[in-house]
C-alpha cells in the first residue's frame, strides 16, 4: 500500500523547472508567488525591503494545470483529448507562466537583486508549497496572508486558505512571514524541539543490530508466534519498495523518492500489562534466517548510505535517505498479550525466562538508538567540518588571488614610480629653464614699464586734442541735422513719383517708406531672411510690401540692382509686379500679396484651408508657365536661380508669382558648347538646387527644371523636400503611390497624380540631360490638366509655345466691366479693376470690395503700371498678327 501511495504521489506531482540554489539553504529566503505580478508583488517587495541585498531570493511557485483545456470554442477535460493536445496545451501553460515569472526577476535586476526560481507542478497549492519546504530543507519563507483587498489596519490574523494550511501543515523547524500589502501580519515560529533528524546508515546499522541481537534470544520457542508490535510514526510521503523473503520477513529495498525522511523519536512506551513502557519492546523474535536477511540489509544499506556520504560534495543539498526499520517491522505479526502468554504454559521458570529476555531486547535497543544517536551526531559534525574545510580553501584560493593582483599591482606602481622620477627630472629641467626666463622677462617688463609711462603722456595728450575734436563733431552734426531737415521739407514737396527705369516703376523717398511701415515697425514685419526683411506698408492708402535690403552687404547691393535689371525687363501675370524702389536705402516696393508664400501654404503655417488638388494642379501650370516665358527671352533667356515653394508667392485668388529674383541670371551661350549657362558660385537653396551646378558652377535652365521637378512633388505629397525623390520613386515602384498623395488636397485622380508623379521624377533626375524640356514635354502634360480641373489658367503670353494667341487672357479683363482694361488700377483688396469701374463702384455709395464683398480698408487707388504694359504688349501682338 505504502509503494502504490509513493508512486501515486510522484505522478501527481511533478517538478516542471528548479534552478538549484547556488548558496546554503540557510542563507536563503524563500517567496511564495502566484505567477501573475501583480498578485504577487506585496509578499515580493516585502522579502526584498527586509532581507539585506546580498541576501539571496528564491520565487517558490506552485503551477496548477488546468483540467478544463480549451478547444473549438469550448473546454473539453483533459482526459477526453488526445495526449498530444494535452501536452501542446500543458506547453503553453509552462510558457506563459515563464513569461509572468520573468517579471519578478526583471524588477529585481532593476534594484540589483540576485532572484532565482523553483517551481513545482501540483493540483493542490498548499500541498505542493509544504512538498518545496521539505524538499529543499527551506527555513525562510515570505507568502501572502491575504488578498491586498482584504487588507485593513486592524488586520492580525491569516485570512487565506491556502495560508491557513501551510501553517498547519508545514515542518516546524520552517520561519514563515505572513504579508499583506507590504505589511507583516504574523509570524510562525520555529519550534526549538521540532527540529529533524534526517537517519544516517549508522543508525539503520544499528537497529538491524538489534533486531539481530534480539532474534539471538534463547527463547526460540516462540519464534513463529512473536512479532513486531510498532508504535512509531507512519511514513507516508515517502514511496519504498519492499520485497518478502521466505519467511514471511519484509526487507529494505529500494528508495524510490530522493525526499527527506523524518525519523520517530519515541514518546511513549506500553508494556505488556497496560503500563507506559517503550514500543520497541514489542520487537518479537524471527528465524536465524531472518537475521541473516537483516544483516544483508544491513550490508547493503551500509553501502549506500556511504556512497550518499561521499557524493555530498557535489550534492550539498542532498543527503542520507534510508527507510526506517519500523517500516520493516510494521508487517511483521504483533506482539502477543500479556494474558496470551500466561495461556501458553503454566511453567513459571519459562515464563519467567521470557521476561527477562524481553527486558534485555529493550536494554539492547535502548543501547542502539543512544549508539545510532552519537553517530548522527558525529556524522553532521563531520558534514560541517567538511564544509568549514571546503570554505577554508576557497578563502585560500581568493587570498591567493589576491595576493597575485596585490603583486602585479606593485609592479605596475614601480613602473609607475620610475615613470614619474624621470617626468620629475624633465620638469625640474624646465622649471630651471623657466626661472631664467623670468629673469629675462623681470628686465623686459621694467624696460616696458618706463615705456608705458611715455605713452600714458601721449594718451593723455590724444584725450585732450579728442574731446576738442567730439565737441566739433557734435557741431557739425546738429548744422547736418538742420540741413537733412530742410532737404526731407523739399523732397515732401517734390512731385511723388519719378521714373526709375522707364515706365513701370515709382520712385519712393526713404522717409515715405518710414511712413508707410511706421518706421519698419516689427510688427508689420512678414518675412525675412539673408537677403533683408519684408514689411507690409501703406503707401496711399494702398497695401504694398516692401523688401528692405542689407545696405552694408555688397551681396544687398547686388540682388537690389539685379532685381530692377529684371523686372524692367520681363512682365508676366505669373511674375511679381514691380510698382518702384528707394535706391537710397535699397528698398524695393512690391504689390501685397494676402496669401503669403507656396510653403506657408504647405506647411499650414497661417492656419490656412489646406490647397485643394485643383488650386495645386494650377499652379504647377502657372510656374511651367512663368519658367517658359523666362527662359525664352529676348535677347538674353533669364534663369531664376533659386526657384522654391518660398520665392512662390499666392496673390487672394491663390494665383501663384515668382519672386526674388536676387541671384537670377542672364544666359549666354558657352563658348565650348551649344548650351545656354552661366558661370557663376552655386548659391540658392541646398534641397532644390541642381547637383550638376552645386559641382560645377554651371547655372542653365535645366537648373530651375530641376527645382520645378521637387515642387511639383511637394505639392503632390505635401512632404518635406528632403529625399522627396526617392520616397516617391520607391512607392510608383511599389505600385503605392495612393498611399504618400497628401490626402488633405481632395480627391486627386490618379490617373493625374500618377502623371505629375512621373513628371516630377523625371524633372528631378541627377543627370541634367535626363530632365524633359519644358516647352516640348511638360507643357503638353500639364496643360489638358487644368481643363480638367474645371480651373481658369492664365494663358500665356508667349509667341513661342501658345495655341491661342488670340484668346484674352482672364487676368486682362476687369471684373466689373468684363472687358479688356485700358487703365488698370488697384484697389484696397488687393484686386485690379478698370479705374473707371472701381471709381464709378466707390462712388456709388460702396464700401465694399466687388470680389470679396469684405469692407474695403481705404478707398484710395494706385495705377498697376506693370498690368498696363503688359495689355498694350498683348495687343500691338493681335494686330501684328492681324
Amino acid at each position: 500500500m505504502e509503494a502504490s501511495h509513493g508512486r501515486a504521489l510522484s505522478s501527481n506531482v511533478s517538478e516542471i523547472e528548479e534552478e538549484a540554489p547556488a548558496m546554503e539553504e540557510e542563507d536563503m529566503v524563500y517567496v511564495a508567488v502566484p505567477a501573475e505580478y501583480k498578485a504577487g508583488k506585496s509578499a515580493f517587495f516585502w522579502a526584498i525591503q527586509n532581507t539585506s541585498r546580498d541576501q539571496p531570493i528564491v520565487l517558490a511557485h506552485v503551477h496548477t494545470p488546468a483540467q478544463l483545456i480549451p478547444m473549438l470554442g469550448g473546454k473539453f477535460p483533459a482526459s477526453s483529448l488526445k495526449q498530444q493536445q494535452v501536452n501542446a496545451y500543458r506547453m503553453l501553460e509552462k510558457e506563459k507562466m515563464n513569461k509572468s515569472l520573468n517579471d519578478y526577476i526583471t524588477i529585481s535586476s532593476q534594484l540589483k537583486r540576485k532572484v532565482e526560481k523553483v517551481v513545482i507542478e501540483t493540483d493542490d497549492i498548499a500541498k505542493g508549497l509544504v512538498e518545496l519546504i521539505e524538499r529543499h530543507r527551506i527555513t525562510k519563507l515570505v507568502m501572502g496572508a491575504a488578498a491586498d483587498k482584504h487588507y485593513s489596519k486592524k488586520m492580525k490574523e491569516i485570512k487565506s486558505k491556502t495560508a491557513i494550511s501551510v501553517k498547519q501543515r508545514a515542518n516546524p523547524s520552517c520561519r514563515i512571514w505572513f504579508a499583506c500589502k507590504e505589511k507583516l501580519i504574523c509570524t510562525s515560529e520555529p519550534s526549538s524541539d521540532a527540529s529533524r533528524i534526517l537517519q544516517s546508515p549508522m543508525t539503520s546499522r544499528s537497529s538491524t543490530y538489534s533486531q539481530c541481537e534480539q532474534l539471538r534470544s534463547p527463547d526460540s520457542f516462540l519464534r513463529q508466534n512473536e512479532s513486531f508490535n510498532w508504535h512509531g510514526s507512519h511514513i507516508q510521503d515517502l514511496p519504498v519498495h519492499a520485497s518478502t523473503n521466505s519467511n514471511g520477513g519484509r526487507n529494505v529495498a529500494a528508495l524510490s523518492s530522493p525526499l527527506p525522511v523524518e525519523l520517530p523519536i519515541p514518546q511513549s512506551r506500553v508494556s505488556m500489562g497496560g503500563s507506559p513502557s517503550d514500543p520497541w519492546a514489542g520487537i518479537s523474535r524471527s528465524s536465524q534466517s531472518s537475521c541473516r536477511s537483516s544483516s544483508t540489509n544491513y550490508e547493503e544499506i551500509s553501502n549506500f548510505s556511504m556512497l550518499s556520504l561521499a557524493n555530498y560534495e557535489e550534492a550539498e543539498a542532498g543527503s542520507v535517505i534510508l527507510t526506517s526499520v519500523h517500516d520493516s517491522e510494521k508487517d511483521l505479526p504483533s506482539a502477543p498479550s500479556h494474558h496470551y502468554l500466561e495461556d501458553l504454559g503454566s511453567d513459571g521458570d519459562v515464563y519467567n525466562k521470557l521476561q527477562e529476555a524481553m527486558k534485555e531486547a529493550e536494554n539492547l535497543k535502548n543501547e542502539a538508538y543512544e549508539e545510532s544517536c552519537k553517530r548522527r551526531k558525529a556524522e553532521l559534525n563531520a558534514v560541517l567540518a567538511y564544509q568549514k574545510a571546503k570554505a577554508s580553501e576557497n578563502l585560500y584560493m581568493k587570498e591567493v588571488r589576491l595576493r597575485k593582483e596585490i603583486e602585479e599591482a606593485f609592479a605596475r606602481e614601480k613602473l609607475e614610480v620610475e615613470k614619474l622620477k624621470s617626468q620629475h627630472y624633465e620638469i625640474s629641467k624646465r622649471l630651471q629653464n623657466a626661472i631664467e626666463q623670468k629673469l629675462e622677462l623681470e628686465l623686459k617688463i621694467s624696460e616696458s614699464e618706463h615705456v608705458a609711462k611715455e605713452y600714458d603722456r601721449k594718451l593723455t595728450e590724444a584725450h585732450h586734442l579728442l574731446c576738442s575734436l567730439q565737441s566739433d563733431y557734435d557741431l557739425l552734426q546738429q548744422e547736418r541735422d538742420k540741413v537733412v531737415k530742410e532737404a526731407e521739407e523739399l523732397l515732401q514737396k517734390r512731385q511723388q513719383t519719378s521714373s526709375i527705369s522707364g515706365a513701370f516703376s515709382l520712385e519712393f523717398s526713404s522717409l515715405e517708406l518710414m511712413q508707410a511701415t511706421e518706421n519698419f515697425s516689427n510688427s508689420l514685419k512678414i518675412g525675412e531672411g539673408g537677403f533683408g526683411c519684408v514689411y507690409k506698408g501703406f503707401i496711399r492708402n494702398t497695401a504694398v510690401a516692401i523688401k528692405l535690403l542689407h545696405q552694408q552687404s555688397m551681396q544687398g547691393q547686388s540682388e537690389f540692382h539685379q532685381e530692377v535689371t529684371v523686372l524692367s525687363r520681363v512682365r508676366h501675370p505669373n511674375l511679381v509686379t514691380l510698382i518702384g524702389a528707394c535706391p537710397e536705402i535699397f528698398a524695393l516696393v512690391y504689390e501685397f500679396l494676402p496669401n503669403g508664400s507656396l510653403e506657408d501654404c504647405l506647411a499650414y503655417t497661417n492656419s490656412s484651408a489646406p490647397l485643394t488638388w485643383q488650386v495645386r494642379t494650377r499652379i504647377i501650370v502657372e510656374i511651367c508657365s512663368a519658367l517658359i516665358f523666362l527662359h525664352s527671352n529676348n535677347p538674353h533667356p533669364v534663369v531664376h536661380g533659386d526657384l522654391k515653394p518660398d520665392n512662390i508667392l499666392l496673390d487672394a485668388n491663390f494665383v501663384s508669382k515668382i519672386g526674388d529674383f536676387g541671384i537670377c541670371r542672364f544666359l549666354k551661350q558657352s563658348n565650348t558648347s551649344t548650351t545656354l549657362c552661366c558661370q557663376t558660385n552655386p548659391k540658392g537653396t541646398f534641397l532644390y538646387m541642381d547637383p550638376e551646378y552645386f559641382l560645377t558652377g554651371e547655372l542653365t535652365p535645366q537648373s530651375d527644371v530641376y527645382a520645378f521637378g521637387i515642387i511639383i512633388l511637394r505639392l503632390l505629397t505635401g512632404k518635406s523636400p528632403l529625399r522627396i525623390a526617392r520616397d516617391v520613386q520607391e512607392a510608383v515602384d511599389n505600385g503605392d503611390l495612393h498611399a504618400i498623395i497628401d490626402k488633405s488636397a481632395g480627391n486627386w485622380p490618379f490617373v493625374q497624380a500618377n502623371q505629375l508623379a512621373h513628371l516630377g521624377l523625371r524633372c528631378s533626375e541627377m543627370s541634367r540631360k535626363n530632365r524633359p524640356d519644358l516647352t516640348q514635354e511638360v507643357w503638353r502634360i500639364v496643360e489638358p490638366m487644368v481643363k480638367a480641373a474645371s480651373l481658369s489658367v492664365s494663358s500665356l503670353s508667349l509667341r513661342s509655345f501658345s495655341c491661342d494667341n488670340s484668346r484674352i487672357p482672364s487676368y486682362f479683363i476687369c471684373p466689373i466691366f468684363q472687358e479688356t482694361m485700358n487703365d488698370p488700377h488697384i484697389a484696397a483688396d488687393g484686386f485690379t479693376y478698370e479705374a473707371e469701374a472701381i471709381k464709378g463702384w466707390i462712388d456709388s455709395g460702396h464700401d465694399t470690395s466687388p470680389m470679396t464683398n469684405l469692407k474695403l480698408p481705404n478707398c484710395e487707388l494706385i495705377p498697376n503700371h506693370a498690368l498696363r504694359s503688359a495689355i498694350q504688349e498683348w495687343l500691338q501682338q493681335q494686330q501684328q498678327q492681324i
